[in-house]
């Protein structure tokens, strides 16, 4: 064997195992908190460019090293409340917020998607209660008054 094919041989000895299956199952214990971390990168990542500023900028904003603003921006940080607390108020964003058990988040587009559908369905109430109303004033026996309407393709009957 000559001297090249020896080192070949030393150097593939001296490779350490593969711990790809470890961090496999790392991920996957991890699913949820992982999940945070890349939401919280994202957002990071959103506020740098939204002020056109570097990773080395936010790093001496805060006075940590660029190293860790660079775990941050991977998703592979564990943030302290105080830290939250500093990168909120140097990037002028939100990223922790507490609810109590009856608040919930949504967005703006989702909020006005589901008034809407509540005025459509009130909408849709009021007026079959107005038709109700307008059959029994003009029949006199008022049990035998059904208003019926075909909105939606739906029968919808009440009956006086």
């Amino acid at each position: 064997m000559n001297k090249t094919e020896e080192k070949i041989k030393a150097l593939a000895s001296e490779t350490p195992a593969s711990s790809w299956r470890e961090k496999v199952e790392f991920r996957k214990a991890n699913k949820a908190t992982l999940r945070q971390a890349a939401k919280v990168a994202l957002r990071l990542l959103d506020a740098l460019e939204d002020k056109g500023w570097s990773q080395a900028q936010l790093a001496r904003e805060l006075e940590v090293t660029p190293q860790q603003v660079s775990k941050w921006i991977k998703g592979q940080g564990d943030f302290k409340f105080s830290t939250i607390d500093k990168l909120e108020k140097v990037l002028g964003i939100k990223i922790h917020a507490v609810l109590t058990e009856d608040e919930f988040v949504t967005t703006e587009e989702a909020f006005e998607a589901s008034l809407k559908e509540e005025m459509i369905a009130y909408h849709q109430r009021w007026t079959n209660t107005q038709e109700y109303f307008k059959l029994k004033n003009q029949i006199t026996n008022p049990q035998i008054v059904m208003a019926v309407s075909h909105a939606d393709q739906d029968v919808i009957a009440m009956a006086g």
